[in-house]
């Protein structure tokens, strides 16, 4: 027994265990060593932001809530892009360590398209439906104008169909989102045009039709109602018409 053992223990198999383990463990406490003594080689010493223009950098560093001096090794790389995320501007964030002292972020910034005006005060919008900060609406200021319930949510298919019709587009003052349904357009000339349900690019390509380069008609025309297919119904001002 004693010789089958001093065997095992001289094999090449045995020598090789030995020393897997013996790495290893090395390796896990040194690794241990490094997280938990605040190694100044793998300290925080570099926060690099990109890809932001609208958000500054103190307000992503505030609102990441990354430390200089920290160690590098202990910072949570999930936690961070959860944070940056949780901004209206940022739609996505990716974090990485560059070891050994380096947490560079990369964000992308939303990209505003539409004008929303709700209870007096105006906002933006993407093409997500998220509304954001109504600082900087000036740099916006060539934007469309939405309104209404449900208008920041179908702003984006809304304008996606309007934009193959320039012509309308070029006109439009802003649109009024109807119940949640549906939409109301005012253009040149103080013109309402009422929207249907469904067909909207069907109802522009009408509308676009019956326009010409300089406006809709003359004066005379209050409301252009395309809410019944193949139908066009003009109301002149001082006429009755319905909702």
């Amino acid at each position: 027994m004693l010789r089958y053992l001093a065997s095992i223990l001289k094999s090449n198999l045995f020598q090789f265990v030995l020393f897997a383990v013996t790495v290893a463990a090395a390796g896990y406490f040194y690794s241990k060593n490094i997280i938990n003594a605040g190694n100044p080689v793998f300290s925080v010493k570099k926060i690099v932001f990109d890809g932001n223009e609208k958000v500054p950098d103190i307000l992503l560093l505030k609102t990441s809530g990354l430390r200089y001096k920290s160690n590098i090794l202990k910072v949570s790389i999930e936690d961070v892009k959860n944070k940056l995320e949780n901004v209206a501007w940022i739609k996505s964030a990716v974090v990485q360590r560059v070891l050994p002292n380096t947490i560079y972020v990369r964000v992308a910034e939303r990209i505003p398209i539409a004008i929303l005006q709700s209870k007096y005060k105006l906002y933006l919008v993407d093409a997500d439906g998220m509304v954001l900060e109504n600082d900087g609406i000036g740099d916006f200021s060539n934007l469309p104008i939405v309104v209404g319930e449900g208008a920041s949510k179908e702003a984006a298919n809304f304008l996606w169909q309007l934009e193959k019709f320039p012509k309308i587009r070029k006109q439009l003052v802003f649109a009024v989102r109807i119940g949640n349904r549906r939409w109301n357009i005012k253009i040149n000339r103080g013109i309402t045009v009422k929207l249907p349900e469904k067909e909207l690019r069907y109802a522009f390509s009408v509308l676009d039709e019956i326009s010409n380069s300089d406006g809709f008609f003359n004066d005379d025309i209050e409301e252009i109602d395309l809410r019944i297919p193949d139908r066009v119904i003009l109301t002149k001002k001082g006429e009755s018409h319905g909702n």
